[in-house]
């Protein structure tokens, strides 16, 4: 609350908003304004006194009290770092950040752990504040917040110094002792030694981000010694937000926490569902009042407490800084692609271990990847192999169809793309279940957890939105991997070229109306859940008759590989009969290597 004891107003001081006033006397109005219950017109007359005398640290704490009392608990903090900056002797900006940014990461966390709370002033109340420097008349009231103690936000350290703090760790005096974080003899020591704990926890434990920032910076500038450092303020905008958390990370292994900070608050602003960014945002708060390390600390004082969900976030973060560090070369594609025509325009490719998803653009028959995403998939690994098990299944896979979110509710996000899973490779290895799909998330989630599905894989929604738009059903391979292997597309020639051969023998022992020939290549254990290998050879041979030999096309060829017991490859292709008056029939076929001969083990005509 706050409040000042003052001599009654007199008629001059009721004008005390007019400028030709002295600053003291119009702090005071404030004050008086404030307690009286007219916060907006004390705020103005503040944020007036602000504008004219930048310097002075009075108004800006005061100012900060509203703006709190409002909820605009950011606002209210970037007015107390710059008081303290100001005038870093000022106790009062230092007990009441303190207060504020425990509430504040109290909140992020909350928010991380998807608590249904709101956000806002509620439970916080900062205490009343300063007199104005020189002025007789005090400001008093109670000083009595319970919070962190926070240190001043300090010069920061080199980022060579903070990741040599990282990895020693720091060393943190008692509480109250000179240099402490909780000394006002030193405020900003406690600051610069929680860097190293924060490095740690989230840069050299998630093991990427000063690599990346290292990258970046090369491309950048790659002719200058020194280049320049994208300011927090680039970070937002259109940039996808998993970009901007990437660029957090790099504020803070330059060691550049208040920037970091900034673009935390801005990133959790426009999407308060981020939970990593929330978490983020947490731990930088309590950071810079040199108290991160604590709060894992059985038995901590600090009443702030990390998600329980903190370690699957950090594995999160793990996997996209991974991902990013580990990005394949420009022009590599992935070992399973070996084939895909024209009429194919977009391709799939998901590595587990990385939690990434990659979208492939085909033109001319030449991939190139065009994004990257971050999936959460089933929160028993891969692998799927029954009903239940809650793992996403290893394998290649088509989208079936588009399901849109209206018609599935909110749990789905904006809609899902299902698999066929389980494919015929799948039946053949006895594997049960259903209902894999691509999704999105509820609308109370950003993203999920790198394993927290049934064994679906999901997107945030943003990415969700894309896939939904541009993923054409039964047009579109799916490649899930436990680890991508990326080849270059001349890499892949030997085997495109081997499964045309094969194609090629198919086609002309049909055009030929050679049944011998024909049935030669089906494996004994043939199974497409119609027919086994004597039905089908006989459906084939009945087609022949009736036909005779007549010249066949195969056209739009798709070639999948994928390597489990064995070699296997998917052939899809469309068969054209000219003259016959038959319509093109497009095929799929599953092949296997069984004793140094290709056979096919299921076909089936699905177009």
């Amino acid at each position: 609350m706050l409040a000042a004891q003052a001599p009654a107003a007199s008629p001059s001081v009721a004008k005390a908003g007019q400028v030709d006033l002295p600053p003291a006397v119009r702090f005071e109005q404030a004050l008086r304004w404030a307690q009286e219950g007219r916060e907006r017109e004390a705020q103005a007359l503040l944020e007036a006194l602000v504008r004219e005398h930048p310097q002075r640290p009075e108004p800006r704490i005061n100012l900060a009290v509203l703006l709190a009392r409002q909820g605009q608990l950011t606002k209210a903090r970037q007015q107390l770092d710059t008081a303290l900056r100001s005038q870093s002797a000022a106790a009062h900006a230092y007990d009441q950040l303190l207060t504020l940014h425990a509430h504040m990461a109290r909140d992020a966390y909350a928010r991380a752990a998807l608590a249904t709370a709101a956000s806002g002033a509620s439970g916080i109340a900062l205490a009343p504040l300063t007199r104005w420097e020189g002025s007789t008349t005090a400001a008093s009231g109670p000083a009595a917040v319970s919070g962190v103690p926070a240190p001043a936000t300090p010069p920061q350290p080199d980022a060579t110094t903070a990741a040599t703090q990282a990895a020693t760790g720091p060393s943190v005096p008692a509480s109250g002792s000179p240099g402490s974080p909780g000394s006002a003899d030193n405020p900003g020591s406690g600051s610069r030694m929680v860097i190293g704990a924060l490095l740690l926890a989230l840069l050299l434990l998630l093991g990427a981000g000063t690599a990346w920032a290292a990258r970046q910076r090369s491309r950048a500038a790659a002719a200058s010694d020194n280049p320049p450092t994208q300011p927090a303020a680039a970070l937002a905008g259109e940039v996808a937000p998993e970009e901007r958390l990437i660029g957090i990370y790099r504020l803070i292994g330059e060691a550049r926490l208040p920037e970091a900070l900034a673009a935390a608050e801005a990133l959790t602003h426009d999407e308060p569902q981020f939970q990593l960014g929330q978490l983020v945002r947490g731990d930088l708060l309590l950071a810079l009042d040199g108290r991160l390390a604590e709060v894992a600390q059985p038995g901590a004082t600090t009443g702030v407490a990390a998600p329980a969900n903190a370690t699957a976030l950090r594995e999160e973060a793990r996997r996209r800084l991974q991902a990013l560090r580990d990005e394949p070369p420009p022009g590599l594609v992935p070992r399973q692609l070996i084939q895909l025509p024209s009429s194919v325009q977009h391709a799939v490719a998901i590595d587990a271990s990385r939690s990434r998803l990659h979208i492939f653009e085909n033109r001319d028959g030449r991939l190139q990847r065009r994004s990257s995403h971050y999936v959460a998939l089933g929160s028993q690994g891969v692998g799927k192999r029954e009903e239940g098990d809650q793992r996403t299944p290893l394998g290649v896979y088509h989208i079936t169809s588009r399901l849109d979110g209206h018609q599935l509710g909110d749990f789905y996000g904006p809609g899902a793309l299902p698999l066929n899973y389980p494919n015929e490779h799948d039946r053949r290895q006895g594997r049960t279940g259903a209902n894999i799909w691509l999704h999105g998330t509820p609308s109370a989630q950003y993203a999920r957890a790198p394993r927290s599905t049934n064994g679906c894989v999901v997107l945030a929604n943003d990415d969700m939105r894309r896939l939904l738009r541009e993923l054409k059903p039964r047009h579109t391979p799916v490649v899930i991997a436990q680890q991508l292997e990326w080849l270059s597309p001349q890499a892949l020639q030997a085997e495109r070229q081997a499964a045309r051969t094969l194609v090629d023998t198919w086609r002309q022992a049909r055009a030929q109306a050679d049944l011998r020939r024909l049935g030669a290549l089906y494996a004994r254990h043939f199974d497409n859940g119609e027919a086994g290998v004597d039905g089908w050879r006989q459906r084939l041979g009945a087609e022949l008759m009736r036909f005779g030999p007549r010249e066949r096309e195969v056209i739009d060829l798709t070639v999948l590989g994928w390597n489990e017991k064995g070699e296997h490859l998917i052939v899809d292709f469309t068969e054209v009969t000219p003259g016959s008056g038959l319509r093109p029939q497009r095929r799929r076929q599953y092949w296997a290597r069984e004793s140094g001969q290709w056979k096919i083990f299921s076909e089936g005509v699905f177009e």
